[in-house]
């Protein structure tokens, strides 16, 4: 799910560096707004130590004899978590650096992205 506001200000963004986008390159946009959320997410929960996630992991790692504390995998996923950040942040700026340079955003409406 995305934000109500982490899409319409990408696409602001967008119309403001690269003057009005067509539908295809919207999308795009709203999909890699999804994106990045999803990433945020999926891989900044397990650092958080009073998630459902971490209690999840707690408990069935307990069933099967063993014995962790929350803090202990909070830590344990902040490696993971670096890691993808920092490969989604070299996807977005791949894709930023596509749509700078006109791939995706052509006259004929068929972005290539």
């Amino acid at each position: 799910m995305v934000r109500p506001l982490i899409a319409p200000m990408a696409e602001a963004a967008a119309d403001a560096k690269l003057g009005p986008i067509g539908a295809p390159l919207r999308e795009r946009i709203r999909a890699e707004a999804a994106a990045a959320e999803n990433v945020g997410l999926f891989f900044g929960e397990d650092i958080f130590v009073a998630i459902g996630s971490i209690l999840l992991i707690k408990g069935f790692l307990e069933q099967n004899g063993v014995l962790v504390e929350p803090l202990q995998l909070s830590v344990w996923a902040i490696p993971t978590a670096i890691v993808a950040f920092t490969v989604h942040a070299i996807r977005l700026f791949l894709v930023d650096r596509r749509m700078s340079h006109g791939i995706g955003n052509p006259v004929d409406g068929k972005a290539r992205i």
